[in-house]
C-alpha cells in the first residue's frame, strides 16, 4: 500500500490517499502514524480517498479493523470519517466495514461517498447527518 496524508488544521480535517493492495496490518499502522503526528488533534474528521485502492478483506479482516478502530475512538475522538470509492471489492470490504462498527459505536460516524464533493459536504457541515 502507498498512502499520503495531509491536514487542513484551519478545518480540522485530514486528507487521505491510499492506493494499491492494503492490508489490515499497513491501514492500522497508518491510522497510528496520523494519531501520532504533532499536527493532529482530537476530534479532527478525515477524508479518505479510496479509489485507487483494493481493499480485498474478507470478515475476519473487517472485524478485527473494527476492533481496532473501536481500540482508537476515544483518542480519536467525537469525528467524522468520509470513505470515497468508486465501487468493486473495496466499496463492498467498506460498507462491512461501516455496518459492523456502526452496530458497536456512535463515538466515529463513518459514512461511504461516491465523490469528493459530497464527503467533504458532509464532513465539514455541522451535526450527525
Amino acid at each position: 500500500m502507498q498512502f499520503s496524508y495531509y491536514f487542513d488544521e484551519a478545518k480540522r480535517l485530514i486528507h487521505v490517499k491510499k492506493s494499491g493492495t492494503v492490508t489490515v496490518d499497513e491501514d492500522m499502522a497508518m491510522i497510528k502514524a496520523i494519531l501520532a503526528d504533532p499536527k493532529f488533534r482530537k476530534g479532527m474528521s478525515s477524508i479518505s480517498d479510496l479509489t485507487d485502492a483494493n481493499y480485498d478483506w474478507g470478515l475476519p479482516d473487517v472485524d478485527r479493523f473494527r476492533e481496532f478502530v473501536y481500540s482508537i475512538a476515544d483518542a480519536a475522538g467525537s469525528c467524522k470519517w468520509a470513505l470515497v470509492t468508486n465501487g468493486g471489492i473495496t466499496q463492498a470490504a467498506a460498507r462491512m466495514f461501516i455496518v459492523l462498527y456502526d452496530i458497536h459505536s456512535d463515538k466515529i460516524k463513518i459514512k461511504m461517498f461516491s465523490n469528493k464533493f459530497d464527503a467533504v459536504k458532509w464532513v465539514t457541515k455541522t451535526g450527525d447527518d
